[in-house]
């Protein structure tokens, strides 16, 4: 199988993970539709093709998770941009105001 890149805690990409030899039963059936995938040229092996369909079930499993596709496209397009927009976190509002209401209670306190 192909080099899988893996993510740390703050979504930065880390270094190429090695891939895992895993022993997976796959029915007759399952087995030969892969294989004649391979040979017409889909796959360029019989592990890219278990890859991509791994892959597959995975991106049907977030979308349903997400709520459908259209919303996990819109998280993942926001991921790769790294545009995360702080309203889904922070009231930006609130904060500022109780930020002002902190520094100026700290500005009339008394000096000693």
């Amino acid at each position: 199988m192909a080099l899988a890149m893996g993510r740390d805690r703050v979504g930065r990409m880390k270094k190429p993970l090695p891939p895992a030899p895993v022993v997976v039963a796959l029915s007759s059936d399952d087995a030969a539709d892969l294989k004649a995938r391979v040979e017409r040229g889909e796959f360029a092996s019989l592990d890219e093709a278990v890859a991509a369909e791994l892959a597959e079930l995975n991106y049907r499993r977030a979308a349903e998770i997400m709520g459908g596709n259209d919303k996990l496209e819109r998280f993942l397009d926001e991921l790769e941009a790294e545009a995360i927009d702080t309203k889904d976190y922070v009231d930006a509002e609130d904060f500022f105001a109780d930020l002002r209401a902190s520094l100026k209670q700290r500005l009339d306190a008394p000096r000693g």
